[in-house]
C-alpha cells in the first residue's frame, strides 16, 4: 500500500467520511486525495477536519465541476509530486465502497501492474435500486457491443490504475460520469488488461446520497460510447497488419 494513493471525489459528504479516510490511512495506504468539488458550506468543516490528517491532501473546487474533473484534478496533483506514487485508487464519497474492498484492489493492481482494476458489484442482489440495476446492465451491454469487451460493472466507481496512464486519461474529454465511460474507452483502445474483482455491493437508503442522475448521467454515458465507437473502429483498423 506504501505506493498506493486513494483518490476520492467529494459533493456534500456525510461526516462518516472522516473515520473513512482514517481507516484507509491505517492500512498503510501513502496517500488519501479528497476532492471537494464545490460543496455546500455545512461540510466544510469536514474538509479542514481532513486536511488536518497525517498523508491526506484535500483539494477544492470553488464550485461544482463534476465528478470526471474532480478525479483529473486529483491526477494532475498525483503527476505533480515526486514519483513515489505507482498506483491510483479511486472510491466514491458515498460509503459504497468498503475499505476492505479499497484494500483488495490496490492489492489486485500490486499482482497486476499493467492492468486497470476494477471492482465490481453484483446486480443480482434484492438490494440493488432497479436504476441501478437497468443502468448498468444497459451501458454494459452496449459497451460490449460496440467495443468488444464484456465489462460486468461499467459504472463502478473503485478502480485500480497504473500512474503512468494518468497523463493520458487526464486528456480525455468528460467532466461529469460520462468520464468514468472514456476511461473504459481509453483502456480498450491502449489494449490495457481489464481485470475485475468482485466488491461488496452496498446501497444506503437504496443509494439516496448518490449524485448520479438515472435519466441526464445515463444519456450523456450513452452518447459517449456511441460517439467514441467510430474512432476506436478506426484505430482498430489502421493497427491491422
Amino acid at each position: 500500500m506504501h505506493e498506493a494513493a486513494l483518490i476520492i471525489p467529494a459533493l456534500n459528504p456525510s461526516e462518516q467520511l472522516i473515520p473513512y479516510v482514517q481507516d484507509v490511512l491505517a492500512e498503510g495506504f501513502a496517500q488519501v486525495i479528497v476532492v471537494n468539488d464545490g460543496s455546500r458550506e455545512a461540510c466544510q468543516p469536514i474538509f479542514e477536519h481532513l486536511q488536518l490528517l497525517n498523508r491526506c491532501e484535500v483539494l477544492t473546487h470553488e464550485v461544482n465541476r463534476g465528478k470526471g474533473r474532480a478525479l483529473k484534478t486529483a491526477f494532475q496533483y498525483i503527476l505533480a509530486q515526486p514519483p513515489h506514487i505507482k498506483r491510483v485508487v479511486t472510491a466514491d464519497a458515498d460509503g459504497q465502497h468498503t475499505v476492505k474492498d479499497v484494500q483488495r484492489v490496490a492489492e489486485a493492481c500490486v499482482e497486476h501492474p499493467e492492468a486497470m482494476v476494477l471492482g465490481v458489484r453484483d446486480f443480482d442482489g434484492p438490494q440493488v435500486p432497479k436504476r441501478s440495476l437497468l443502468g448498468n446492465k444497459a451501458t454494459s451491454l452496449l459497451f460490449q457491443w460496440l467495443y468488444g469487451q464484456k465489462l460486468k460493472d461499467t459504472q463502478t466507481g473503485l478502480r485500480g490504475i497504473p500512474v503512468r496512464e494518468l497523463s493520458g486519461m487526464i486528456r480525455l474529454k468528460g467532466e461529469r460520469y460520462e468520464y468514468e465511460i472514456n476511461m473504459l474507452i481509453y483502456a480498450v483502445r491502449k489494449k490495457l488488461e481489464i481485470h475485475e474483482i468482485p466488491i461488496e455491493t452496498v446501497y444506503i437508503n437504496n443509494n439516496a446520497s448518490s449524485h448520479y442522475s438515472s435519466v441526464r448521467d445515463s444519456l450523456r454515458i450513452f452518447q459517449r460510447m456511441i460517439s467514441g465507437f467510430p474512432k476506436a473502429h478506426k484505430e482498430e483498423k489502421d493497427s491491422a497488419p
